[in-house]
């Protein structure tokens, strides 16, 4: 299934230049270059991943409009997961944009390569089985340990936005290790529903006073709790 990405900064040239890059990569991107446009978007449709630009004019003259959409999203529980892009060269706005509940922000200016990375492990994150409860963990996670950064860090803007990489390399360790775990779950409950497809098709087979059709349904019963 194509992923939606809803795109929205108040740069033409580059949002022009992201929407064409972004569609040739195979994502269906909508693409809007002010605060009414993003909204009418997020109201016609569901987007699995939402860009935003941080500085932008947004409601009652903020000029944080990213800010202003990132807070509507979280406050009506869309599925969308945000990437902020911001030009601002400290890295506490890209805290700010995290303890709101964006899953991550990149720096303005940017590397193409940068960017599909950080969609890249956004996606990963999403095919989880249960992706909202996994990337809800993720999020409470990242902000526990960003409270931390904060109070102890007295680190010039590059060593903090350095340490913020290492730690969502961390995170990111943590998380494979559950997706293989994911993995070896999702084999047994297939294992689990052949034997209990196998197990049913051996009953029909057997009279109801056989006691292999007793032994039949007991194994089928079992595997379909355990499914």
């Amino acid at each position: 299934m194509t992923q939606r990405i809803l795109l929205v900064d108040d740069d033409e040239d580059l949002r022009s230049m992201l929407e064409s890059i972004l569609k040739a990569d195979g994502y269906a991107v909508d693409s809007a270059p002010d605060m009414d446009t993003a909204l009418s978007f997020m109201g016609s449709g569901d987007y699995e991943i939402m860009l935003l630009d941080k500085n932008f004019p947004g409601m009652n003259a903020n000029p944080e409009g990213g800010i202003d959409l990132l807070k509507h999203v979280r406050s009506l529980s869309l599925p969308s997961e945000v990437i902020m892009m911001t030009g601002d060269p400290t890295v506490e706005t890209a805290i700010e944009a995290m303890k709101l509940g964006a899953f991550d922000y990149i720096s303005k200016p940017f590397s193409l390569k940068d960017l599909r990375l950080k969609i890249r492990r956004l996606s990963q994150y999403k095919n989880f089985v249960n992706p909202e409860l996994t990337i809800g963990f993720y999020r409470g996670l990242q902000r526990r340990m960003l409270d931390v950064v904060e109070r102890v860090s007295k680190m010039s803007d590059r060593g903090l936005e350095q340490s913020l990489i290492t730690l969502n390399d961390e995170i990111d360790k943590l998380f494979a290790l559950l997706k293989e775990s994911e993995k070896i779950l999702l084999a047994e409950r297939e294992a689990l529903s052949r034997i209990a497809s196998l197990s049913e098709r051996l009953k029909a087979g057997l009279p109801k006073k056989d006691e292999n059709y007793h032994l039949a349904d007991k194994i089928s019963r079992l595997a379909n709790h355990r499914v």
